[in-house]
C-alpha cells in the first residue's frame, strides 16, 4: 500500500473508531475531533499496533473514568461531562506519544521512539487508573511530597489501591506494545518508565496545582517518554 493508501486507512479506521467513541458517550464532539487528529497521525506513523495502544488507553480509561461514577459524582471528583473526555484531554495525553510517532516514522531511531510511545501512553492510563481507581478504593489518600492526608481528588495525592492501579496500566501497556512489536525485549523498563512519567504528574500536581490538569498530564507523558529513551540508552 502507498503513501496516500496508507493515510486513507489511517483516517478511515480513526474516524470510524472516533464515532464509535462519541456514540459510546467516551468523548464530546470536540474530543471525537480531537482524537481523530491524534489517532491519524499515530496510525499513520506506526501503522496498527501503534493504534491498538492508543485504542487500550481510550477505551481502559473511559471505563476506568464510568466505575462508581456516581458515586465519584456524589463525592465530587468525578469527571465532568459525565465522564466524556474533550478535545484538550486528548491532546494533553496524547500529545507527547504523537510526537514520539512521528519521531519513530521519520527517524533512524524507529525502536526507540516507537517505545517512548508506548510509555508516554502508558503513563497517561496509568495516571487515570490511579486516579479513578484512588478515588473509589483509596479511603484518605495522601499528599506525594508531604504524605499528610488529604481530600480524595486532590492534586498530587496517591493512595496504596490507586498506585496499584496504575503500575498495572502501565504493565499491560507495555506487554501489549511488547506483543505488537513496539517495544522489543524492553518492556519492563517501559512499564518503569511509565510509572515514572505518573509520579511525575503527581509532584507537578502537589507543587504546581494551579498549573492544571492539561500541563501537568502533559508534563507526565514527557517524563515518561524521557524515562524511556534513557532507561534504553538513547538518552545519556
Amino acid at each position: 500500500m502507498g503513501e496516500a493508501g496508507d493515510l486513507a486507512a489511517a483516517v478511515g479506521v480513526t474516524g470510524l473508531f472516533a464515532a464509535l467513541a462519541y456514540l459510546l458517550r467516551m468523548v464530546s464532539a470536540g474530543g471525537a475531533a480531537g482524537g481523530m487528529v491524534v489517532g491519524t497521525l499515530v496510525y499513520a506513523s506506526l501503522g496498527a499496533p501503534g493504534f491498538a495502544v492508543l485504542a487500550l488507553f481510550v477505551v481502559g480509561g473511559s471505563l476506568l473514568t464510568r466505575l462508581g461514577y456516581e458515586r465519584k459524582r456524589r463525592s465530587g471528583t468525578a469527571e465532568a461531562r459525565g465522564g466524556r473526555r474533550g478535545a484538550k484531554n486528548a491532546l494533553a495525553n496524547g500529545g507527547v506519544a504523537v510526537a514520539c510517532a512521528l519521531l519513530s516514522a521519520l527517524t533512524p531511531f524507529r525502536e526507540a521512539f516507537s517505545a517512548a510511545f508506548v510509555a508516554a501512553l502508558g503513563a497517561a492510563f496509568a495516571d487515570t487508573a490511579e486516579s479513578e481507581v484512588g478515588q473509589l478504593y483509596g479511603g484518605r489518600p495522601r499528599l506525594v511530597t508531604t504524605f499528610e492526608p488529604v481530600r480524595p481528588g486532590t492534586d498530587g495525592a496517591v493512595s496504596l489501591p490507586g498506585t496499584l492501579a496504575g503500575l498495572a496500566a502501565a504493565g499491560l501497556t507495555a506487554a501489549l506494545g511488547a506483543l505488537l512489536g513496539l517495544v522489543e525485549g524492553a518492556a519492563v523498563p517501559v512499564a518503569v518508565a511509565a510509572f515514572c512519567g505518573t509520579l511525575v504528574d503527581s509532584l507537578i500536581g502537589a507543587r504546581l496545582p494551579r498549573l492544571g490538569n492539561g500541563l501537568t498530564n502533559a508534563a507526565g507523558t514527557l517524563a515518561a517518554a524521557l524515562a524511556a529513551l534513557l532507561l534504553l540508552g538513547v538518552v545519556r
